[in-house]
């Protein structure tokens, strides 16, 4: 009886022992989240995202928050509904706080009002919502703006070489992208407010998407070169894929020096098209700047300060002679050893 009854006291402390231990990690978990961001750019390498992630980095280290970066690949076929599902991931966890680049403005709203709805921060970077309401915050550049810059200084240009008419081409990595959209519209106002009345002589081709692939841009836009003798600037609209795409095709059909060509942010990249007039000139963002300025803000919002709704940051315009100088300066800037570089499609955590 006694040997029974002391086996019921032993069974009932170790799970009272069990049931606390529970708790202690529960509240542990709690406590781990309430120093957590989600940070989910459209990827997390290249000339213009890797900078980017270091910023986030960066930032959340000096302020004691660990980082979880989610990406996925660029061709990846379901990409938009797996960083949707990032964002629900996020909000069911209870972070602190969650930093999205929306791949679309629409279907980026609803999981971003439910984090809301549960006190969890949200602010976008590089691309936006429609409505501010929908977001805490944005943090990047005004993509519009800097697309108009382009498009304006690369009608000057045009027009002190004296050319009044032909076919414009636009190569970008995905026609849906808010980017896209928005960089597109700026350079034909840009265009438009400079040529005036002859913009009209002009006409753009319809806009080539290579969802990031070199091989896939090159192929279409060659076929622009061989269809429209009269082709005589191309805009590549960032990423690598229509970078290497537009100036492999340029190289191709002999058109080096011939045909302008206008990029957006800067990549090594661009130093192979110097010297043969591949590149024209390119209109830069501070990639890290915007990853820093992203969890900075983030947290702020988190520690309850009142934050702008919208937190811009410029662009650069700059000519291809000065792009190697423009490279090595930029290389001063802290943005980590590439060999800490995760493979596209990673998930990390960092400061923990």
């Amino acid at each position: 009886m006694f040997k029974k009854r002391k086996s019921m006291i032993t069974g009932i402390s170790i799970a009272t022992m069990l049931l606390l231990a529970g708790c202690g990690n529960e509240g542990s978990a709690d406590a781990d989240m309430a120093k957590t961001l989600y940070f989910v750019p459209i990827v997390d390498t290249g000339a213009y995202w890797n900078p980017m992630k270091k910023g986030a980095e960066d930032a959340a280290e000096e302020l004691g928050y660990t980082l979880v970066t989610k990406t996925s690949p660029s061709a990846e076929p379901s990409k938009k509904e797996k960083h949707i599902g990032f964002i629900k991931e996020a909000t069911a966890k209870d972070v602190a706080g969650i930093a999205v680049a929306p791949i679309e403005k629409k279907a980026f709203v609803d999981p971003i009002v439910a984090a809301m709805d549960k006190d969890i921060p949200v602010i976008t970077f590089d691309a936006d919502l429609e409505n501010e309401t929908d977001r805490t915050a944005y943090v990047g550049t005004d993509n519009i703006s800097a697309g108009k810059e382009l498009g304006k200084q690369a009608a000057e240009e045009m027009k002190e070489k004296g050319i009044t008419s032909g076919s414009i081409a636009i190569v970008c990595v995905d026609v849906s992208q808010p980017t896209m959209i928005d960089r597109e519209a700026g350079i034909k106002a840009g265009f438009e407010e400079v040529y005036g009345a002859d913009a009209s002589n002009f006409k753009f081709l319809a806009t080539i998407q290579d969802n990031d692939q070199p091989s896939e841009s090159k192929k279409q836009l060659e076929g622009y070169i061989s269809a429209n003798k009269d082709l005589v600037t191309v805009f590549s609209l960032g990423s690598e894929g229509p970078d290497v795409g537009v100036m492999s095709a340029i190289e191709s059909q002999g058109k080096s020096g011939e045909i302008l060509h206008y990029g957006f942010d800067y990549t090594d990249t661009w130093l192979k098209g110097i010297e043969d007039g591949r590149i024209t000139a390119i209109v830069d963002q501070d990639a890290y700047q915007i990853g820093y300025q992203v969890i900075e803000n983030l947290v702020k919002a988190i520690d309850g300060e009142e934050i702008d709704k919208t937190i811009p940051i410029d662009v650069k315009y700059v000519k291809a002679a000065e792009l190697k100088a423009y490279g090595e300066e930029k290389s001063k800037i802290k943005t980590g050893s590439t060999d800490d570089i995760e493979a596209e499609g990673s998930e990390t955590k960092d400061s923990e």
